[in-house]
């Protein structure tokens, strides 16, 4: 039967002002045609497929509610009944897909072998290609499959799926009469997938030449963080490191990507030094190394948490200090609590990294300041930022499987760093820094 598993499905209509009556008419004969095929959960057993529809423009709207049927007979009377409206509005995908989400789907059932799948049908341009990325992110991080069928433009819904190696993300284009190649790949590797077969649907990832990174992690080793919270933020760097493609020959070689570890507590007044070095960039060339070494010699060092410090030393003589830097430079801030600098510090010190084109990336796994938190982190936020409160096992996997789309979106250039609104204060800090060291050398 299809569905394999338990499966939540929401299918989601464009009635944005560019669609025809007789357009939006094929789009819920499409659905029709998808649902007669499915095994449809008629009751509260959880096997088969529990559907919920939505209409899109710049807003999301319910059309028909898991509740609203007790029988496929039933959902497919009210699938008939859909009437055409246009709503005038102009179309934003990228926002109805984190409408469905975080709020549809966080109303469903949930488990580890539930499937969760939104169907989505597109007639043309989005206003944002931003919130397309950003929706990406997060359908990875909640194991949510989508599948858009497109009528007219797919670049941008294309470029934001290609991370996908498993082919259950899809872009297909509408089938005309009687073309049955496009449903049948949303049966086979979306609808229908079965994890426990992987490979039938599985894709090569291609990226753009010299796309490697340097990936700098400031790790938390604060009072701020207990003894257990330390213990699953070393399990969740080990995760993070298998999202990059490791230098065979850190040293010399100008290919792979390069890892370096940092711990930043206790500010030494006698060292001036706020940052401890577990490696460096060219310290390991392969993950197995680097989590051996956090898992055996990372420890806790308590003390006082001294973000922007550490933050300055990462930039001023990490970075600088290594050999053939890559054309991309990340900084993984993860923060367990308050930051016992000033506000003023901090915001100045991520400016300056920003102004010099790093992308830092803050995970913030505490009772941390929103508005610190926000002056940290690149733009735009959405794609830069996670705060989950206090840690819990599910919210550090979502960390994980949010990492995926945003490492494939830095490599391939989707974001500028820094951004277009901090060019005209980038270029006055960048200015005051080339008078300093003018007057330095007279």
């Amino acid at each position: 039967k299809c569905p394999v598993y338990p499966t939540e499905l929401v299918f989601a209509l464009d009635q944005s002002y560019d669609i025809t009556e007789q357009r939006f008419n094929e789009t819920r004969d499409i659905i029709i045609s998808i649902v007669n095929d499915l095994h449809i959960r008629e009751n509260n057993c959880p096997v088969g497929a529990r559907v919920v529809v939505v209409s899109f423009d710049l807003d999301t709207n319910y059309l028909i509610r898991g509740s609203d049927y007790h029988s496929k007979k039933q959902l497919l009377q009210l699938l008939s009944q859909i009437k055409y409206q246009n709503s005038g509005e102009v179309r934003d995908i990228g926002n109805s897909m984190k409408f469905v989400a975080r709020n549809i789907f966080k109303r469903m059932l949930a488990g580890a072998n539930v499937q969760r799948v939104a169907v989505f049908f597109s007639n043309g341009q989005s206003a944002s290609r931003s919130s397309i990325i950003t929706a990406t992110m997060e359908f990875s991080a909640l194991d949510i499959s989508p599948a858009v069928f497109a009528f007219n433009e797919r670049v941008s819904l294309e470029e934001a799926f290609e991370f996908d190696n498993t082919g259950t993300f899809q872009v297909l284009p509408v089938p005309p009469n009687g073309e049955y190649e496009p449903l049948e790949r949303l049966r086979h590797c979306t609808l229908c997938y079965d994890k426990c077969f992987p490979n039938t649907c599985k894709k090569e990832i291609f990226l753009p030449e010299n796309s490697y990174m340097d990936v700098a992690f400031l790790l938390d080793n604060s009072r701020n963080i207990t003894s257990d919270e330390f213990k699953d933020v070393k399990a969740l760097v080990s995760s993070m490191l298998d999202n990059f493609d490791i230098a065979s020959d850190p040293v010399t070689s100008d290919s792979g990507d390069r890892i370096a570890l940092l711990s930043y507590s206790p500010w030494d007044r006698r060292k001036k030094d706020a940052v401890k070095t577990e490696f460096e960039f060219t310290t390991y060339d392969n993950q197995a190394l680097m989590k051996r070494h956090i898992q055996t010699y990372l420890q806790q060092l308590n003390g006082a948490s001294t973000i922007g410090r550490a933050l300055l030393w990462t930039v001023e003589y990490l970075f600088p200090g290594t050999p053939k830097l890559r054309k991309h430079r990340v900084i993984f801030v993860v923060s367990a609590g308050g930051n016992h600098e000033g506000k003023e510090y901090l915001k100045k010190m991520a400016l300056k990294a920003k102004c010099q084109g790093y992308v830092i990336f803050v995970i913030s796994l505490g009772f941390t300041h929103k508005e610190d938190m926000e002056e940290l982190a690149s733009h735009p936020l959405d794609h830069h930022l996670i705060q989950l409160g206090r840690i819990h096992k599910p919210d550090l996997d979502y960390v994980v499987k949010f990492l995926k789309p945003f490492v494939y979106s830095v490599r391939r250039g989707f974001n500028q760093y820094p951004p277009l609104m901090l060019e005209n204060i980038c270029r006055l800090i960048n200015s005051k820094e080339e008078d300093n060291q003018s007057i330095n050398l007279l």
